[in-house]
Formats: C-alpha cells, sequence, structure tokens
C-alpha cells in the first residue's frame, strides 16, 4: 500500500512482533483469515458512495545524520464515488487542497497563494495514482481507494496475520499486521457491521531506522454535502501557475 504515510508507538510494535515471528518459524505466513478481513472491508467500502474521513497522521523522517523527525499532520476528504473528491491537508508547515470534480483537479497551496488545474478523468484512486506519477503530488488517505476501488490493484502480501482484538479510541476493532516488500503495515478494522480501518502503521523496513507513518481515521458515512462541495473557486489574491509534470521539472543528467 502507499497509503502515503505516521509514528507508531513501540508497544505497536511489539503487539505485530510475535506474528511475524511464528511466520519465520514455521507457522502459516499468509493467513486466509487476515486475507479475508481485508477482502471483507474492501467489499464494504466499495458500498460507500458518499462519506467524508478525516485522518489524524504523523511520520518519521530520517535525517542524514540518523535522527528521526515526527511530523504530524491532519487530512481530510470529502467523497462522492466514483470521482469527485475535496481533500485538504494542513500542517505547521503547510496547507493543500485538492478538488476534483470528475473532469478537472485543481491543487491549492495556502502558504504560497498558488493554485494550478488541469484535465483528469477517472475514479479517485485513478486521479491519485496520476498525481503521484505525472506531478508528484500526493492525495491525502489514497491508500484507503486502493481498496476501495474494486479494480485497483491489490498489493502482493509475504506475509498476513491476525493479531487480535484492540479498541481505537473507543471502537473495537481486529488488529491485522502484513508484509509487503520493503513495508511492513498493521491495519485495524472495527468490528461489526461496518468493518471500516481505524489506524494503518506503516513501516519502512529497507531503512536501517526503520521510519513509520501512523494514521487514525474518524468516519461519517452519508453526510450532507454542500451544493458547492467539488466546484474550486480560487480565493481572493491566489494566482494561477501552470501545473508541471515531474518529467518536466526533473533536473537533466549530466
Amino acid at each position: 500500500m502507499r497509503l502515503a504515510l505516521a509514528t507508531a508507538a513501540a508497544s505497536l510494535l511489539l503487539s505485530a512482533a510475535p506474528a511475524f515471528a511464528q511466520a519465520d518459524t514455521g507457522g502459516p505466513a499468509i493467513e486466509p483469515e487476515a486475507m479475508a478481513a481485508l477482502t471483507r472491508m474492501g467489499r464494504y467500502l466499495q458500498t460507500l458512495k458518499t462519506f467524508s474521513v478525516k485522518g489524524a497522521t504523523s511520520s518519521e523522517e530520517v535525517l542524514p545524520q540518523g535522527l528521526k523527525v515526527r511530523y504530524d499532520l491532519v487530512s481530510s476528504m470529502e467523497v462522492s464515488r466514483p470521482d469527485h473528491v475535496r481533500a485538504e491537508q494542513t500542517s505547521d508547515r503547510r496547507h493543500r487542497q485538492i478538488v476534483y470534480d470528475g473532469g478537472t483537479f485543481s491543487v491549492y497551496s495556502k502558504s504560497s497563494g498558488y493554485y494550478a488545474q488541469a484535465p483528469a478523468t477517472g475514479t479517485i484512486h485513478e486521479l491519485g495514482k496520476k498525481l503521484q506519477a505525472d506531478y508528484a503530488v500526493e492525495l491525502p488517505l489514497l491508500d484507503l481507494f486502493v481498496w476501495a476501488d474494486e479494480k485497483a490493484e491489490k498489493p502482493a502480501l509475504q506475509v498476513a496475520r491476525v493479531v487480535g482484538l484492540s479498541t481505537i479510541r473507543g471502537v473495537a476493532c481486529d488488529q491485522y499486521a502484513f508484509r509487503q516488500g520493503d513495508r511492513d503495515w498493521q491495519v485495524w478494522i472495527q468490528r461489526g457491521a461496518q468493518p471500516l480501518p481505524r489506524r494503518i502503521v506503516v513501516t519502512a523496513t529497507a531503512n536501517p531506522a526503520r521510519p513509520q507513518a501512523m494514521a487514525d481515521y474518524d468516519w461519517t458515512l452519508n453526510p450532507p454535502l454542500a451544493a458547492g462541495t467539488f466546484k474550486f473557486t480560487p480565493p481572493p489574491g491566489a494566482v494561477s501557475v501552470p501545473l508541471q509534470r515531474v518529467k518536466e521539472i526533473a533536473v537533466p543528467k549530466r
């Protein structure tokens, strides 16, 4: 999963460790129950047509000296699937807004006062992939739409384990641990008839410092959305600039 990525406490690492240790000592690496939980979550997300979700995220950056620095970020989305979204990212360092109406996406940076627009079509997941590949712009909470889009390619997993019951902010969840290439990740899925992801933790295992990203999600299903939710109106004084593709702004090789 790309989920774009937050910090976890040491207890979370310890809780996942027994699952991976057992897998390495002869237990089944892929537990059917863990895979079934992802399928169940994905199918439920695919039934949601209109919703809003807020993610409280913390991420770690590894400095050249090996120090890890934590950054906090709040992301929110208002969604009308398959192809309408208003997303915002807010931190002490930036405030970015992305609006997509199924035909045009707009990106606005409150900190700089610049905005850019470009034509686009497709689902929210397809938009997220395009933004990342062409413009190096990350759509908040994108990883959720890997599972919410039935056509999206699902990640190949090397380990899938059940960890057990856990409570996230008062919500009873089942915790699962997975390994995917150069990252380990955990997901806490709400119990009951609404198997919503309530927490995701991603660990970059290729880096010796093992930086992490963690996000807690609060969901509102079928919220009332204002008529202009998915229409971007530039704020007074905002300046339009071209949205350059990554290939166009890449530094040429010498």
